[in-house]
């Protein structure tokens, strides 16, 4: 797969995932203010350790880049066959991403030009420039004493050991017995007693509840609808469940590309007509009642570094006025502005109830302030293509589908850029905004590179690139019995705090499909990275706030020339 397809599918995700169970032309707009570029970073991350400035010195003198990344391996930490975790490790993993036989690299292995053991437990990793996601690096880390990639073949880092795959009905992971550490390091929690996670493949939603209700499954996630819903109204009390916010984010792009939506007076007027709280209390409040809208294009509501960047200010008298002071002039019931009638073809997909529900609440917005949207709805297979989704504005003018939030805003940082950006849909284009979008993205410092993208966002929505509405929600259910499971959509797993859990010895945890592979450096398939967050730990791992928590290393330290 190219790296254009699998950047697009891991950020279009939601596109095919819509209805499933777990399943220009025009003038010159005007910029805001040049924001002040960010220094360079003097400050290390709060994981740093503190060095000697004879040692620094030395260990930076000793980076053969500008820029090198110094890790301390825990002193405990040791894979399930006993071998101590070491530099070796870390220089297998990169070997392993960097090889041309792996078919699903991480382009961001190729940033690392050398890495040297300065000892068993301290390795140094030089990086080719400097990289603002260092810290998704060795999110699993590649064993060196072995030689396979074959999972059920591997010594492991985490609680769990490969047990078994009976294909098509079950993988069985076992108790790391030889497992480092006594407590689970992202949450500090005492190890639970769980023995066994049998991991089972149920697809049907009605066979998953009736698994739940009698105790054979005791752990599922999958995303509501109305009916799943109502279901849970009437579900036992041996079930508890949490709704909360995922990270598929629904929004409206303008495209940017046409000579009217070109225009900023013209995206300000359909962005002051469309009701975007009436949006949420038609589509998502009907799920969860409470759930605010999403303000941020780049962080979720849950995550630290979350600023609220766009505000509400529906008013389609001020919207209309617009038209009219820009010189359209109303014709029967709609507006001709420079002689083109103000009509937008508006593409979404087609088996969605929710997209149905706002595409009715926007097109009564925009007739209201005379503008004509035409509807263009597509089957995702059809809608998410280079000819459909990434047409020209003689394709679409304005569409309405789900972003992918990724753990790190370093995969969608192609959509914020300029020029035929591999995530640019909507051809919007900023100098100020790809500034800022660079400076995160070489920004070593991670305040510093937070900040930088949340100049980047309110530059952009001050501009309406897009219409940010809301994050789609995610059920997360559990035995009574059990306690501990907390969603974290950020890891796209609930596995992700599974040491600490009490309550029982062995746990059914239901899958919605059969892992095609248990391939430890792919992070595409969801039902793959369940299971194998029980397996391979790395240098970090993600709390549900996005928070990167130091895992297998006691500390990191960034050593700038």
């Amino acid at each position: 797969m190219g790296r254009w397809s699998r950047l697009l599918l891991i950020a279009l995700g939601s596109a095919f995932a819509v209805s499933c169970t777990p399943t220009a032309a025009g003038p010159e707009l005007p910029r805001p203010p040049q924001p002040q570029a960010l220094a360079p970073s003097t400050t290390l991350p709060p994981t740093a350790t503190t060095t000697t400035l004879d040692e620094r010195t030395l260990l930076t003198n000793g980076c053969p880049t500008e820029v090198c990344l110094l890790y301390r391996i825990a002193a405990e930490a040791r894979w399930s066959d006993g071998v101590p975790v070491t530099g070796d490790d870390f220089m297998a993993t990169v070997a392993a991403h960097q090889s041309p036989l792996n078919s699903d690299r991480n382009p961001a292995y190729d940033l690392v030009a050398a890495v040297d053991a300065i000892d068993p437990k301290t390795v140094r990793v030089a990086l080719s420039e400097r990289y603002g996601a260092w810290q998704s690096l060795f999110s699993r880390l590649i064993p060196a004493h072995v030689d396979t990639l074959d999972v059920s073949a591997m010594p492991t880092t985490g609680p769990f050991v490969f047990g078994q795959w009976v294909r098509g009905d079950r993988i069985v992971v076992e108790r790391n017995a030889e497992w480092w550490s006594e407590t689970d390091p992202l949450t500090s929690s005492p190890r639970g007693p769980v023995d066994e996670i049998e991991f089972v493949f149920i697809a049907d939603t009605e066979e998953l509840f009736d698994a739940l209700e009698s105790g054979e499954v005791d752990v599922a996630a999958l995303r509501p609808d109305a009916d799943i819903l109502e279901r849970l109204d009437d579900i036992g009390e041996s079930v508890a469940y949490s709704v909360s916010s995922g990270p598929f984010w629904e929004h409206i792009d303008f495209h940017h590309e046409d000579e009217m939506l070109a225009q900023g007076w013209v995206r300000e007027a359909l962005d002051l007509a469309i009701d975007r709280q009436e949006i949420l209390d038609n589509t998502v409040r009907l799920l969860t009642p409470a759930v605010s809208a999403l303000d941020n294009t780049i962080w979720m509501r849950s995550t630290t570094d979350y600023e609220p960047h766009y505000q509400d200010h529906h008013d389609p008298q001020a919207a209309e006025q617009l038209l009219v002071d820009n010189g359209c002039v109303r014709e029967d019931d709609i507006y001709n502005c420079a002689g083109r009638p103000m009509s937008f073809v508006w593409l979404s997909t087609n088996d969605d109830p929710d997209r149905q529900a706002i595409l009715e609440i926007v097109r009564d917005d925009l007739a209201a302030i005379g503008v004509e949207i035409v509807p263009n709805l597509r089957p995702p297979s059809d809608f998410v293509t280079r000819d459909v989704l990434f047409g020209g504005p003689d394709v679409w003018q304005l569409v309405n589908f789900s972003w992918r939030a990724g753990p790190d805003p370093s995969m969608s940082e192609a959509t914020y850029l300029c020029g035929d950006s591999e995530l640019n849909v909507n051809r919007y284009c900023s100098p100020e905004v790809e500034n800022m979008v660079s400076i995160a993205g070489s920004s070593m410092d991670p305040l510093q590179r937070a900040a930088a993208f949340n100049q980047a966002d309110d530059l952009y929505l001050s501009d309406r690139a897009v219409i940010p509405l809301y994050q789609k929600p995610e059920l997360m259910l559990w035995s009574t019995e059990i306690a501990g499971p907390t969603p974290n959509y950020g890891t796209s797993t609930d596995m992700w705090n599974v040491a600490s859990w009490t309550g029982s010895t062995s746990i059914a945890v239901a899958l919605p499909s059969e892992p095609t592979a248990l391939d430890p450096l792919s992070t595409s398939d969801e039902s793959a990275n369940r299971i194998l967050a029980t397996l391979l730990y790395g240098a970090f791992g993600m709390d549900p706030s996005l928070n990167q928590v130091p895992v297998l290393i006691e500390s990191v330290e960034v050593l700038e020339r």
